[in-house]
């Protein structure tokens, strides 16, 4: 009988991935078996399936992770970057948006204003940990190291987008932005990752910035074809950001990948810590 315990060992990134999926989809298997209704993805589940893997990996691994977690020590422009960018991003798109023929928010919609900062401390704990715990505290340094920037984000991307795959086929996900808008934002936190030493927090920042002034605040402003368009124009930004993103990577002086395996390196110590207690097979 195969131990589970051992194949988690094994075959630590696999297990993330399935366990990521099968938390993050929790719901959808409690609403088949009648428990339930209007089920959602759990965003907690990337970060509970770290702490499984991680608990089978042993206290090593868990505390490089941990550390990693702690530790958001980031010089504060890179900060600003990840809130100023994604709330232009919405309202840039939400004046196209208008000049394609949607309304324009109204003086009572956008009153609700107060209610961004409350929904975004609330979206750092839910995806910000919840989901970028797992994406990009623990997966993500381990892959850019064995396979690169690019090879990190087609598996990553592959991930995020399939994890999304409930939320597309309910209809309560666009398709455009379940897989043009994760793969392009998957890429700008690598990006990200590459530029400040494999720091995760500006991940957390971000996703919950967009959150904030997206799902729960421009995007209830609008419904029908206006909603829509404005998720395709939201898709479309996070692909050009993430080309100019590759393209601004080209000139780092040396990727997150390499710096790992090069002694003495002052790049981010903690991403060797965390490479070095896991096995070396995915």
């Amino acid at each position: 009988m195969v131990n589970p315990l051992h194949l988690i060992r094994r075959y630590p990134m696999l297990s993330f991935a399935a366990l990521a999926c099968l938390f993050g989809w929790s719901a959808y298997i409690a609403a088949a078996f009648g428990l339930g209704e209007n089920p959602e993805n759990n965003p907690l589940g990337p970060v509970v399936a770290t702490l499984v893997v991680l608990g089978g990996q042993g206290r090593a691994s868990f505390g490089a992770w941990w550390k990693r977690i702690r530790s958001w020590r980031v010089a504060p422009g890179w900060y600003a970057l990840a809130i100023v960018t994604p709330a232009l991003v919405h309202i840039v798109n939400v004046l196209i948006n208008h000049g394609l023929g949607a309304p324009l928010p109204t003086a009572s919609q956008l009153s609700a204003w107060p209610e961004i900062p409350v929904t975004f401390l609330a979206m750092l704990v839910l995806v910000g940990l919840g989901e970028e715990g797992g994406w990009t505290a623990f997966a993500a340094p381990v892959l850019m190291r064995r396979h690169g920037l690019l090879g990190a984000w087609a598996i990553l991307s592959a991930l995020r987008i399939f994890w999304h795959l409930p939320l597309m086929i309910s209809g309560d996900l666009s398709w455009t932005i379940g897989i043009g808008g994760n793969a392009g934002f998957q890429m700008i936190v690598l990006v990200l990752m590459a530029a400040t030493g494999a720091s995760w927090s500006l991940a957390a920042v971000w996703h919950a910035t967009l959150n904030a002034f997206g799902g729960a605040f421009f995007f209830t402003m609008v419904t029908g074809a206006d909603n829509a368009r404005l998720g395709v124009l939201l898709s479309a930004a996070y692909v050009v950001l993430a080309i100019v993103a590759l393209a601004l990577s080209r000139r780092l002086p040396k990727p997150v990948s390499q710096a790992d395996d090069q002694a003495g390196d002052q790049a981010d110590p903690r991403v060797t810590e965390t490479v070095a207690a896991l096995p070396s097979r995915t």
